[in-house]
C-alpha cells in the first residue's frame, strides 16, 4: 500500500481484498507502520490468526498496535461504531494526529450480512470528518461472493492489490435505501398484542415484559424493559394512526414490534449514533435500543412503519 500523507484531514476508507495469508501481510504491514512512523495511532480488530499474523511480521512494532479479536467487537453496529468513535478520541486526546484503524468485519451468517454491509456503508458518514483511514481486509478464501460485492459498494476506495478508487461506491444514502435491514425472525401469532395510544399504555407494556421474560437475569431484564418501554413511547409520540406493540416470545429471546401508519424515520442512520445536539429535540430511544438489542430493524411499506427488535436473555 502507498506511503500516506502525514495529516489525515478527512476519512478514508479502503476495502483490502487478499485470498493468502502473504496478501494480507502485504498490504497491510506498510500500512501500519508508515502510521506509526508519522506518529498515528494503530488499531487493529481481525481474527485471532490474523493477530498472530501481524505480530509475528510486525516483529517489535507490533507493541504499539492495539489488537482487538474482531469476534468481540463487532456484535452490534451501533456499539462497535461506539467503540471506533472512543477509540478516536482516546488516540487524539493521546496526542496522536490521527488513528489508522484494521477492521475485519465478523459478518456472521448470511442473514446478518445485510446488516453488517449497511455499517460499512454507515461509516462514511458518521466518520467523514474524522483524522481517520479505516482499512477492511476481506478474506477472499472465506467470505461469500455477495459480501465481497458489496465491499465495492461500500468503500470510496478498494486495494486489489493495488489502492484505486471504487467505480462501484454508492453513497451511504443511495445505499441504505436499497439494502434493507432484515427484520428479526419470528414463529407464528404473537403471544401477545396490545393498543398503544396513550403513554398511560407503556405502563401496561412494561408489565407484559416482565411476563414475557420472567426468569431473565435482574440486569437484562431492566435492559429489555427501557428498550420496549422507549421503542412504544416513539410509537406513540411520532407514529400516526393505529398504533401496535406485538410480542414473541420463546423463552431466552423476545421480539417486540410496534407498527404505526406513519413514514418511519427520515435518517436513514437513526441509532447508529448518538443524536446531534444531545438530543434535546429527541432521538435516544433508537440509540438506545441500537445499544443493547441484539437485532433491530426498521421498515416501511404499504403505509405502515415497523420497529422490530430481538433480546435474549443472555447475549454472547
Amino acid at each position: 500500500m502507498e506511503s500516506a500523507v502525514r495529516e489525515i484531514a478527512t476519512l478514508r476508507h479502503d476495502a483490502l481484498f487478499y485470498g493468502t495469508d502473504e496478501q494480507l501481510v502485504a498490504g497491510l504491514v506498510p500500512f501500519v507502520r508508515d502510521g506509526l512512523a508519522g506518529g498515528e495511532a494503530v488499531v487493529a480488530a481481525v481474527t485471532r490468526s490474523n493477530i498472530a499474523l501481524l505480530r509475528d511480521a510486525l516483529a517489535g512494532d507490533a507493541a504499539h498496535v492495539s489488537f482487538i479479536d474482531r469476534d468481540e467487537w463487532y456484535r452490534r453496529p451501533a456499539t462497535t461504531v461506539s467503540g471506533w468513535r472512543s477509540e478516536l478520541d482516546k488516540a487524539l486526546e493521546d496526542g496522536h494526529p490521527s488513528l489508522r484503524i484494521i477492521g475485519e468485519v465478523a459478518f456472521g451468517p448470511g442473514p446478518r450480512h445485510p446488516t453488517w454491509t449497511r455499517y460499512e456503508s454507515a461509516l462514511n458518514t458518521l466518520f467523514a470528518a474524522a483524522p481517520a483511514w479505516i482499512v477492511c481486509p476481506y478474506d477472499s478464501r472465506a467470505l461469500p461472493p455477495a459480501v465481497l460485492a458489496d465491499a465495492r459498494r461500500t468503500h470510496p476506495t478498494v486495494v486489489d492489490p493495488d489502492r484505486r478508487g471504487s467505480d462501484r461506491y454508492e453513497s451511504p444514502a443511495e445505499l441504505l435505501r436499497r439494502v434493507r435491514e432484515p427484520l428479526p425472525a419470528v414463529a407464528g401469532p404473537p403471544a401477545l398484542e396490545m393498543p398503544l395510544a396513550h403513554p398511560d399504555d407503556l405502563l401496561a407494556a412494561r408489565r407484559a415484559v416482565r411476563t414475557l421474560a420472567a426468569g431473565w437475569p435482574e440486569d437484562r431484564l431492566d435492559e429489555l424493559q427501557l428498550v420496549v418501554t422507549e421503542i412504544a413511547a416513539n410509537g406513540i409520540e411520532h407514529g400516526r394512526g393505529r398504533r401496535q406493540l406485538r410480542f414473541w416470545s420463546t423463552g431466552d429471546r423476545l421480539v417486540c414490534e410496534v407498527d404505526d401508519e406513519g413514514p418511519g424515520p427520515a435518517d436513514p442512520l437513526a441509532g447508529y449514533a448518538p443524536p446531534r445536539g444531545g438530543g434535546r429535540d429527541g432521538g435516544w430511544g433508537l440509540w438506545i435500543a441500537h445499544q443493547l438489542c441484539d437485532e433491530i430493524a426498521i421498515t416501511t411499506a404499504d403505509g405502515h412503519t415497523r420497529v422490530r427488535l430481538a433480546l435474549t436473555a443472555n447475549p454472547a
